[in-house]
C-alpha cells in the first residue's frame, strides 16, 4: 500500500466513514506510523477529549504459575521448593484489605493459564 492510499484510508476514518475489512487488513502493514498516530490521537481526542479515567484495584495474583513461556512475562515463574502454588486464603484477604485501606474499588484475580496443563502442582 502507497503512502498515499494510507493517508486516504485514514482520511475516511477520521472522517466518520466505517473502513471496509480490506482497509483495516491493509493498515496492519502500513508504514506510515506517524500518520497512524496522528490518526489514532485524533479520534481518541474526538471520543474522550481531555478526560483521563483511571479504576482503583488491587491485583491479587491467586498463582504465578502458568502453562506458557512468554518471554516478555516477568509475573509468573515454574514452582519453587518452599513456596505455595497458590495464595492461602487468608493472604487474599490480607491483599484485598491492603487494597480497601489504599482506597481501592475493585480486586482484579490473576493467574497464569491453566497451569494445571503443565504443572502437576497446581492440578
Amino acid at each position: 500500500m502507497t503512502a498515499a492510499e494510507t493517508r486516504a484510508i485514514l482520511r475516511a476514518i477520521t472522517d466518520g466513514q466505517r473502513p471496509a475489512r480490506a482497509h483495516i487488513q491493509a493498515l496492519a502493514d502500513a508504514t506510515d506510523i506517524d500518520g497512524l498516530m496522528r490518526a489514532a490521537a485524533e479520534l481518541r481526542d474526538r471520543g474522550h477529549g481531555q478526560i483521563i479515567s483511571y479504576s482503583r484495584k488491587v491485583f491479587i495474583p491467586l498463582t504465578q504459575l502458568c502453562r506458557d513461556v512468554c518471554h516478555y512475562c516477568t509475573f509468573a515463574h515454574p514452582p519453587r521448593r518452599g513456596e505455595r502454588a497458590f495464595l492461602a486464603p487468608e493472604q487474599v484477604l490480607a491483599i484485598a484489605r491492603a487494597g480497601a485501606a489504599a482506597g481501592c474499588k475493585e480486586a482484579l484475580f490473576t493467574l497464569g493459564d491453566k497451569p494445571e496443563l503443565r504443572y502437576a502442582i497446581a492440578k
